[in-house]
């Protein structure tokens, strides 16, 4: 939960570099270079508040202020506008990791009516058996996932279904092929079949520096996915890496957030914290991609 000293501090913050913020952002509509943010959630839910929770009235505070001071896009539409390096408005892309049930009883359905774009990125294992997240576990707290028809049910109503691995396994790790097999080809196949859509995007497990490894990049993009997204904090350039793509956290409150999507003028310094061999998927990066190409009609 967020501190009020906290909320406070930021939103001070925010207030004496307003004059900042707005010239940067008429500079970068000017120029065609605005930056793309991508949110993540992980359980949108009023019982059992934890760090990966957010309230159902503070989760719609969050879609309210995008829907009023940015544009709502796909990750396609962010991968688009990466590629060709060209980017004149505030776009902000929703995605979710794990696969929480109770995200489908309020979340999915106000994304559903509000008609914005969502991925929804998720861990097989635990939709197949219905074992609580490790991590939940560890907490004393065994929430339910995601079941295979409710993954179904949003796939069909046009939510963008994405790998998560299928243990919510530590990729940074060193692995045995069979594993990576396991975890990242293998998991989507699953996710294909229950969807009956093709899977384009997948999300690091916790997502930081040392959760990424060139290995399970390789892998990753091997399994046909297109574009991998990691979880450290940043913003989405135009011009700059199409297949990965950095994501911030949907703290709950309301400071963190407004203050990442007005430009906080320390946060554009940031660089991602993942380096890799730009060889392995140069051509990707160069090439349209099959969800660019569907979108397109």
């Amino acid at each position: 939960m967020p501190t009020l000293s906290r909320e406070i501090a930021l939103s001070l913050y925010r207030w004496s570099t307003t004059r900042t913020r707005m010239h940067l952002a008429k500079q970068f509509e000017a120029s065609g270079t605005y930056p793309a943010a991508i949110l993540f959630y992980h359980r949108v839910a009023d019982s059992h508040p934890n760090g990966w929770t957010i309230s159902n009235s503070n989760f719609a505070q969050h879609l309210d202020w995008v829907q009023q001071n940015a544009r709502f896009a796909s990750l396609s539409d962010i991968r688009k506008s990466q590629r060709n390096g060209h980017r004149t408005v505030a776009m902000v892309s929703l995605t979710f990791d794990d696969g929480y049930s109770e995200n489908c009883e309020k979340a999915i359905p106000t994304i559903l009516e509000r008609k914005i774009p969502c991925t929804y990125f998720v861990s097989t294992h635990f939709v197949e058996t219905g074992e609580p997240f490790p991590h939940d576990r560890a907490a004393g707290i065994p929430l339910k996932p995601n079941t295979i028809e409710e993954i179904q049910r949003m796939a069909s109503q046009g939510i963008t279904i994405g790998g998560h691995t299928h243990t919510h396994l530590d990729l940074g790790k060193p692995l045995s092929a069979e594993q990576i097999k396991r975890e990242i080809s293998d998991s989507r196949k699953k996710l294909q079949d229950w969807s009956q859509q093709p899977v384009h995007y997948f999300a690091f497990p916790y997502g930081l520096k040392e959760n990424v490894s060139q290995q399970s990049i390789d892998a990753v993009l091997e399994a046909g996915y297109e574009c991998f997204l990691t979880a450290a904090g940043g913003l989405n350039w135009p011009g700059e890496d199409p297949v990965h793509l950095q994501r911030i956290h949907g703290d709950p409150g309301m400071a963190a957030l407004t203050n990442w999507l007005t430009l906080d003028p320390r946060k554009l310094k940031l660089k991602s914290p993942v380096v890799i061999d730009p060889s392995v998927y140069r051509q990707r990066m160069d090439a349209p991609s099959d969800s660019d190409r569907s979108s397109q009609g």
